[in-house]
């Protein structure tokens, strides 16, 4: 028997919660600010890690916003099987979401690759004149060095892939 669905994002959820390095009270904290009620408590966040309960479609989405993850990455290897909609942040500007909508192409990211986008999340937003007040110039500089990078670390396509595949 496969391993249920939930346990992975359960999982997933655990994972989220370690690389963003909050403890479960500030998590569950930045969950309530993102519209969870107050019985989402750090018990509560305990409870669907270790997998004694489900999460709700609710509980990804206030996660999502208390990690500042994509609710995606919440749902593990199984995400594929929800559809591929990227996480736009509301306020995103005209630059971040071509950013984005880029990076998307690219697929499922890892490591090296999911800090870089994150990167270039940040600097695009910044040209949208969101925070940093470098120079344009120097910010659209610093993001195409940031996306060649990504770019560069985007694996070779396999034959299925490309079409050149034997017949």
């Amino acid at each position: 028997m496969t391993e249920p669905i939930s346990a992975a994002i359960s999982a997933a959820i655990a994972a989220a919660r370690t690389a963003h390095g909050g403890t479960r009270d500030d998590v569950a904290a930045a969950a309530r600010a993102a519209g969870a009620p107050a019985t989402f408590t750090a018990a509560a966040l305990r409870n669907l890690e270790i997998g004694r309960r489900s999460p709700s479609v609710d509980d990804l989405l206030w996660l999502a916003a208390a990690l500042n993850v994509p609710v995606r990455q919440l749902l593990a290897e199984h995400a594929d099987l929800f559809g591929h909609e990227a996480y736009r942040p509301p306020e995103c500007g005209a630059v971040e979401d071509a950013t984005r909508s880029a990076v998307e192409d690219l697929g499922e990211l890892t490591g090296r690759q999911e800090a870089l986008a994150q990167l270039a999340y940040s600097l695009a937003a910044d040209i949208d004149g969101e925070g940093d007040r470098r120079q344009p110039a120097q910010l659209a500089r610093a993001l195409t060095d940031t996306l060649d990078q990504l770019w560069q670390l985007k694996p070779a396509p396999t034959e299925e892939e490309d079409g050149l595949g034997a017949e």
